[in-house]
């Protein structure tokens, strides 16, 4: 009895009587873990816990403390990590940094390690009946960055730094990456099946492939474009791809079109051209359709190792362009 009490004075201490104002540290989160283990009856310890998990949760979370915590755990398929959604009756109050719109729920993709979990993404969203929505995203995320990974052979260029996902009920319809944050907007506006897997790992790649730019149409980035191509390619020729993307997202039936639409024309028209300077130093939106020809040739030449050996090459902290994507790819290609 004594040891219990001394334990939830000394939380009673440690955290004030408001709600924190951010995620607490996975080492204070381990003590409220322990003080309400020690004392289930304390509704003093299970407030403190709770308003921490309303509050985010941290970057890091042990596995030996997540069954005390409010949320709901369940182990993503294909070894995709875990999806961690705090309990209904908690609210996840946060405010995106570019527009200061409120958000009122959460859910935490996590890889799962042998003694801590890792975060990987946050989807915030704006209420309940928006969650199997979040979900889907969030699992969809997982398995962008699973699939250029592991077809890559590297690591993704934002490394292991978790980013917050946006979803936005304002807003053009569409997609933007800002920093360390990814929007979705006008979520309630229709969109097949297809456009919505387009569109994550559109925004997914500005963070994960290098920082190719300089365009002027149909936007300055082309990493984007680039990463939606290669990674929904992938999928589609990898032999289980299909089925992972209708099991964790759902409808793939568009696939076929988006290579119609996307895929074959940019080959087409780098076969077209050839190898050429002058076409690499165009802005416009056919320009950025050959670099994204020339790199899915590439990569059904050479294969997807030695595209990821090329994207390596190229520095993190600048815009890459065009002509710097084309000499990493032929360096790549020398013993």
């Amino acid at each position: 009895m004594l040891l219990r009490v001394i334990i939830l004075v000394l939380i009673g201490l440690f955290f004030s009587a408001e709600a924190p104002a951010g995620p607490l540290p996975a080492r204070s989160l381990d003590s409220l873990v322990a003080a309400t283990r020690a004392d289930p009856s304390s509704k003093v310890a299970a407030q403190k816990l709770e308003d921490s998990i309303s509050a985010g949760l941290p970057t890091q979370l042990s596995n030996d403390w997540m069954a005390g915590l409010p949320v709901d755990v369940t182990p993503l398929p294909y070894d995709l990590g875990q999806l961690i959604v705090p309990r209904d009756y908690l609210p996840t109050h946060a405010e995106e940094p570019q527009h200061d719109w409120k958000f009122a729920k959460a859910a935490y993709v996590y890889s799962a390690g042998p003694s801590s979990a890792q975060l990987f993404c946050t989807v915030h969203y704006p209420m309940t009946t928006d969650g199997p929505l979040a979900l889907r995203v969030a699992k969809l995320l997982a398995l962008a960055h699973q699939t250029l990974t592991n077809h890559t052979g590297q690591e993704a260029f934002n490394g292991t730094a978790p980013f917050d996902v946006w979803l936005c009920r304002g807003g053009q319809t569409g997609g933007e990456q800002w920093k360390t944050n990814l929007y979705l907007y006008d979520i309630d506006s229709p969109r097949s099946s297809i456009e919505w897997i387009r569109e994550i790992t559109h925004e997914y790649s500005h963070l994960a492939l290098p920082a190719i730019g300089g365009y002027d149409a149909p936007e300055y980035w082309a990493n984007g474009y680039l990463g939606e191509r290669l990674i929904v390619r992938w999928l589609i020729r990898q032999p289980d791809g299909p089925a992972r993307v209708e099991t964790i997202w759902g409808d793939f039936s568009g696939a076929p079109n988006f290579a119609r639409l996307l895929l074959t024309p940019a080959q087409a028209l780098y076969k077209k051209i050839g190898p050429n300077t002058t076409w690499l130093a165009r802005k416009d939106e056919t320009g950025m359709r050959y670099l994204i020809g020339q790199a899915l040739t590439f990569d059904d030449k050479y294969g997807s190792k030695r595209l990821g050996s090329a994207f390596v090459r190229l520095p993190r902290f600048h815009v890459v362009k065009a002509a710097d994507l084309a000499a990493a790819l032929s360096e790549s290609t020398l013993p």
